[in-house]
């Protein structure tokens, strides 16, 4: 009788475990019994991932080179931008040296004490009034070029379907 029971209980097992591994499609890719048959599967997502991208190749390659020539102009502007900038830095140099030599020459002939206060007074207040303006105007000119320089790409990648059939993700709300 101790026989019959222990035969009858192997049989529940295993019938239970058949169950689970029905329910779990999972169990069989995962237990690679089914060897052929994953193969076949993972050689038709490939082969449908291939023919999705491309698909649209030549629609990607126009995009890049889009965005490559909007991304080269942007970098000439900001070369342009760069090289106004530094020629208006050296003219400012040249004008302060020039203005320099002038202020020592009037200082030196200079008849009192006063006036020489007074050429400096002017110097000065004239120096200080000139670097805040080449300061603000080099500011705007900064401010300017990075705006235009780093405005975002407005090539649509997004718009691009060789990814819909391979990656079927859920439209955003």
């Amino acid at each position: 009788m101790a026989t019959t029971k222990t035969a009858a209980k192997k049989t529940t097992t295993k019938s239970s475990a058949s169950k689970a591994e029905a329910s779990n499609p999972m169990a069989d890719i995962m237990s690679f019994s089914n060897g052929a048959e994953w193969t076949a599967k993972a050689k038709e997502q490939f082969e449908t991932m291939m023919e999705s991208f491309g698909e649209n190749i030549e629609e990607a390659r126009a995009k890049n080179e889009e965005l490559a020539e909007e991304l080269q102009a942007r970098f000439k502007t900001t070369q342009e931008r760069a090289t106004e900038t530094n020629t208006r830095l050296m003219e400012a140099a040249q004008e302060e040296v020039s203005e320099t030599v002038q202020f020592a020459n009037d200082l030196t002939n200079a008849k009192s004490f006063a006036d020489a206060l007074t050429i400096q007074q002017s110097y000065w207040k004239k120096l200080f009034e000139t670097r805040i303006e080449r300061a603000r105007e080099l500011t705007e000119t900064s401010v300017e070029t990075a705006r235009e320089t780093m405005k975002p790409v407005e090539v649509p990648f997004a718009n691009l379907k060789s990814f819909e059939k391979f990656f079927a993700f859920p439209a955003k709300a």
